[in-house]
């Protein structure tokens, strides 16, 4: 039986929130606004940038994710993150640091 180490989510969380900020800097300077769509976007970017370093065991970096937590938009739409009691920590990662980069 495989044990649940909340250490490793931790980390992953953490390194997460890296790969996140200047991403989110980047598209936030060119005047993008955040939409869902823009969400995943970022989101495909910071996890490739977690799967090319490797060194993060990749079952707690996908607890983080959008994909395990079922349907989360991918309009087109400005991102509006009231109204939701829970929201994967990926999104709720990339809409603050969007939100704190400007």
């Amino acid at each position: 039986m495989k044990l649940f180490e909340v250490y490793k989510l931790h980390a992953a969380k953490e390194r997460l929130a890296a790969a996140v900020i200047p991403i989110a800097q980047r598209y936030r300077t060119a005047g993008r606004v955040l939409t869902w769509r823009l969400i995943h976007e970022i989101e495909k970017e910071a996890l490739a940038t977690l799967r090319e370093a490797g060194d993060l065991d990749w079952e707690y970096v996908q607890m983080a994710t959008s994909s395990e937590w079922g349907y989360v938009p991918r309009i087109n739409q400005p991102a509006d993150l009231e109204g939701y009691d829970e929201l994967p920590i990926a999104l709720t990662t990339i809409h603050r640091a969007y939100n704190v980069c400007h």
